[in-house]
């Protein structure tokens, strides 16, 4: 018996545009710091975005970009090739499991996706549908592939203790930008979450040759 090998993809919904960011009072009166901006690309989502609507949100995008044949490398429409197996509507986080062939068809698909499900009059609603109701601009950001689920799990657990350590430090970061300056640049774009990481950082080491694999198989 062939045993079916999968991928899992570790990713994160940013909303890099202002107009998504949460209301404040002190944003009419004065620019975000960069902590505030920080944690606002990095704000939670909406409930109404389940892990059931996230699935059927990405095989809708690999079927309007590569048609029959891309569902057909899923699996088929009522295969379950794509699943949820984690989704954190507080850390904008989830890990989607796909059949290790087609993740590059999910990866993509991922990167043509742009919206989720706004909040509901502000608050929390679960179980809300998406059509019809407003949606919210965003990025989804695909920061580990691997093999197995342990691996993205202690991804994602290594970026939120840096996430954390991050924010502690974001202020006196910019009292040491103010003195000393010239610490823009590289050290600006990761210090804001928004710096893309290559292919090779994101896959594992099994992942990042796929041709050589499969002829191993």
């Amino acid at each position: 018996m062939v045993r079916v090998k999968h991928r899992y993809l570790l990713l994160d919904i940013l909303y890099p545009e202002p107009s998504s960011w949460p209301a404040s009072s002190t944003s009419k009166t004065k620019l975000p710091s960069q902590a505030d901006a920080h944690l606002r690309i990095h704000s939670p989502t909406s409930d109404a975005l389940t892990p059931a609507l996230l699935a059927k949100m990405v095989r809708e995008e690999v079927a309007e970009n590569f048609g029959d044949w891309g569902v057909g490398r899923l699996g088929g429409v009522g295969a379950g090739g794509v699943s949820v197996k984690y989704l954190s509507p507080a850390t904008s986080t989830a890990i989607i499991r796909c059949p290790r062939a087609s993740f590059r068809l999910v990866w993509t698909a991922l990167t043509y996706m742009s919206q989720v499900p706004d909040f509901n009059n502000g608050g929390m609603k679960k179980g809300a549908p998406a059509a019809g109701g407003k949606m919210r601009p965003c990025v989804f950001r695909v920061v580990k592939v691997s093999g197995t689920m342990k691996k993205v799990e202690e991804e994602a657990i290594r970026r939120a203790r840096r996430e954390i350590s991050r924010l502690k430090g974001a202020d006196e970061m910019e009292v040491l930008e103010g003195l000393i300056g010239g610490l823009e640049g590289q050290e600006a774009a990761a210090s804001s979450g928004l710096a893309t990481p290559s292919v090779r950082d994101v896959m594992d080491e099994d992942d990042v040759d796929m041709e050589s694999e499969d002829d191993e198989d």
